[in-house]
């Protein structure tokens, strides 16, 4: 995505220009639809990470030169080459984490361990940096590339030593870095993207030589060989991914060939658009990639302000115009006299700045980095106390409720490193899944966010959509066993579940079970407006403090009816499963969080104790144990989530 198109005094190589156009576009429409439902945009987003960051590599092999191994020619490969890469990828990734700090209203600790993050880079880096993994993954590539031609004279050895590479990348999929799944730099992945860079550096050379009618008809067969690959993917015949950041390619030898057909096709079909003539908004994209690389994702945020811009086709359009716009600002500032004054005063100053400036700037790189260091080595620390697994833990909100309250449950675990937001998965009116995002398989500990877009259909219809969700997740990524978490109304259907579906050996096994402010035997009547006032429902809000008791096994005095449909299906709950029972007391003389009654939420003992592998309860007293502060950036009850679900 970097620029590496030769500028000459007489024109550009516009059909590189357009290559490197759609190639950007691929890479923003792709992270626009990674995390939306439906199987054309599912296949879709696959044909996309078939080609674009493999096309990318090969353009990056268009201008690489031999080198004298000299002092020379050092200078210039990574002086010229690298250096300027080094400095985007930190100026640029320096930006984007401050800006995330203030929008997404992160803490500073995290931030602070980001630049950690920014420093060992690859598959660590994640939302507004996500794309950052590309940057120190080419410009290794770069690095062995300019070598291999350089020392190596047969094309033959490089391209076998390349092949070589290649495999050895591939090979590295199943391999930890002294313990770590991710490894510094994406490095591994540097190894697969020296070959495209080969064949690109090579492919420019003849592709100038080869006859239009050859060109021609390679392009039809291309194209039909691409429909196929399509064609077999959704039916589920072809088993091919290249999703490089998480180093998940399926297989060697697909990724090895597929990926150089397609990007060949793409510069034909760039090279006809050449023909027809300058076409400037693509020549524009093309010559500010960078640009739109690092600030596409931020933009995506921009859509999220009103609910109309909130979907995948908006994210393109907003993806790529405000990075276009940010380049024409930058491209108008640049053209100013004061900048062109600046550029000089600060060229005919530099030897006196550096004087004084290096000194005192490295003093505060080094401080800088000494704390950002620690406060990452801090983070693995906490992180070495912690199992990681691909097993996904399932977030269920309350009544009237949203993934934002499911948000403030996860913060602490994915600021921390702990576990990662991978997916969240919507419910709509008409009661279909809306898929955002996708399990990996990483060792991760995946976290699954569910929002039912109705959220007052009540504890049933909630259960049977989480029925829905994790048969999604069985036939789509063959789980085998999930975590669950619940709040309110949400830990209810999670219970509900469990009796009716959990011990179903055909299906996903519930392995933890994490419940806080279940109102499994009535719910206090407050008389809030989203509290249901006629129906069915509306019996639930029928509890008084002070009016049940629990006797010695558990079960309370007064049976509720949302009470009695779950005792019927007691043993009926799945014996492998491990319960935490979280609730609140707010210690006011009400003996409730405020919303549910203790005697409510310890009822769950009674029904799922005796069969369940282990029940633990965990209360919270005074005001953080009110009903929604449960679940609100409460840092007592993230600590014993975190430790219940994951920790060793």
């Amino acid at each position: 995505m970097i620029s590496t198109v030769k500028q000459t005094k007489q024109t550009r190589i516009l059909w590189a220009d357009y290559a490197k156009c759609f190639g950007i576009i691929a890479v923003v429409a792709g992270h626009a639809i990674n995390d939306v439902a439906g199987q054309g945009l599912d296949i879709a987003y696959n044909a996309i990470y078939w080609w674009h960051m493999p096309l990318f590599f090969m353009i990056g092999g268009f201008f690489l030169k031999k080198i004298n191994f000299n002092l020379e020619g050092w200078r210039y490969l990574l002086g010229h080459k690298i250096k300027p890469l080094l400095i985007a990828y930190l100026l640029n990734g320096s930006i984007l984490i401050i800006l995330s700090h203030f929008f997404r209203q992160q803490s500073w600790d995290y931030t602070l361990a980001y630049f950690g993050r920014l420093i060992y880079g690859g598959s660590t880096l994640n939302n507004y940096l996500s794309v950052f993994w590309y940057m120190t993954t080419y410009m290794l590539a770069i690095f062995m590339t300019t070598i291999l031609l350089s020392a190596i004279k047969s094309i033959w050895w490089q391209f076998l030593i390349a092949g070589g590479l290649f495999m050895l990348g591939i090979a590295f999929q199943d391999i930890t870095f002294f313990g770590h799944t991710d490894f510094p730099w994406n490095a591994q992945i540097s190894l697969l993207a020296v070959f495209w860079m080969l064949l690109g550096h090579y492919l420019f050379k003849v592709f100038p030589k080869i006859k239009p009618s050859y060109k021609f008809t390679y392009a039809i067969v291309a194209t039909l060989f691409f429909i196929g690959l399509i064609y077999l993917y959704s039916q589920d015949k072809l088993n091919f991914v290249l999703w490089l950041k998480s180093s998940n390619i399926q297989s060697g030898l697909q990724a090895l060939v597929i990926p150089p057909i397609l990007c060949l096709l793409v510069f034909i079909i760039c090279e006809a658009l050449e023909h027809l003539g300058e076409m400037p908004p693509l020549i524009f994209i093309g010559k500010h990639t960078d640009t739109i690389m690092f600030y596409h994702r931020a933009a995506f945020d921009i859509t999220t302000l009103m609910v109309f811009t909130n979907n995948w086709y908006f994210r393109i359009i907003i993806g790529l115009a405000a990075p276009i716009l940010l380049a024409i600002i930058l491209q108008k500032i640049k053209s100013t006299t004061n900048y062109l004054k600046w550029q000089q005063y600060v060229s005919t100053h530099q030897q006196q700045y550096l004087k004084i400036g290096m000194p005192i700037l490295a003093s505060l790189m080094l401080i800088g980095l000494a704390s950002v260091v620690y406060l990452y080595h801090q983070t693995n620390q906490i992180v070495k106390h912690y199992t990681m697994s691909s097993t996904p833990t399932i977030y269920m909100h309350g009544w009237a409720s949203s993934i934002r309250s499911e948000q403030g449950l996860v913060k602490t675990a994915t600021e921390q490193q702990i576990a990662t937001e991978a997916m969240i998965i919507h419910v709509d009116h008409q009661n279909q899944l809306q898929i955002q995002g996708r399990l990996t398989g990483q060792k991760n500990n995946p976290i699954i966010l569910v929002q039912f877009d109705d959220n007052q259909v009540g504890e049933v219809r909630y259960a049977q959509g989480l029925y829905r969700i994790v048969k999604y997740l069985q036939q789509k990524y063959g789980i085998t066993e999930f975590n669950a978490v619940g709040h309110s109304m949400g830990a209810y259907a999670w219970v509900y579940y469990g009796m009716h579906w959990g011990a179903n050996p055909q299906l996903p096994q519930i392995n933890k079970m994490a419940l806080l402010a279940g109102p499994y035997n009535g719910i206090l009547n407050k008389g809030h407006r989203n509290q249901p006032t006629s129906g069915k429902l509306a019996k639930l809000w029928t509890d008084k403090s002070h009016q049940n008791q629990l006797q010695e096994d558990g079960r309370p005095k007064i049976i509720h009816d949302e009470y009695q449909a779950l005792l019927k299906y007691r043993h009926d709950f799945p014996t492998n499963t491990r319960v935490l029972n979280i609730y609140g007391n707010l210690k006011d003389g009400s003996q409730s969080d405020g919303l549910v009654t203790i005697q409510s939420v310890k009822s769950l003992r009674y029904l799922v104790a005796n069969n369940a592998k282990s029940y633990h309860e965990f209360v919270v007293n005074g005001n953080t144990g009110q009903h929604s502060r449960l679940h609100t950036d409460n840092p007592t009850v993230s600590h014993e989530l975190n430790h219940y679900l994951w920790h060793h």
